[in-house]
C-alpha cells in the first residue's frame, strides 16, 4: 500500500505494531510470567516492588493511551 517508493503512514503503522511492539509485548509477558525465578525470591527486596509497581504504573499508561481510557479518555481531554 504505498505510493511509489514513500511508505504510508499505515505502512509505518503496521510495520512497527508487527515487529517492534509485538515483540516487546511478548518479552514483556515472559518476564512477568516468569517472575518466581528472576530474582530468586531470596533476593526480593523492597526496591524489586517498587520497580515492580512502577513497570505496572508505565504498562498501565501504554494500556490507557491504547484504549482511551483513564487520562487518555475522551472525557478527560
Amino acid at each position: 500500500m504505498t505510493t511509489g517508493t514513500q511508505p504510508t503512514a499505515l505502512d509505518a503503522y503496521m510495520a512497527a505494531q508487527a515487529q517492534e511492539a509485538l515483540e516487546l509485548a511478548e518479552r514483556i509477558e515472559a518476564a512477568i510470567a516468569n517472575h518466581d525465578t528472576v530474582p530468586a525470591p531470596e533476593q526480593i527486596n523492597w526496591g524489586h516492588v517498587g520497580d515492580m509497581n512502577e513497570t505496572i504504573r508505565q504498562l498501565r499508561e501504554i494500556s490507557d493511551r491504547l484504549f482511551a481510557e483513564g487520562d487518555y479518555s475522551p472525557q478527560a481531554k
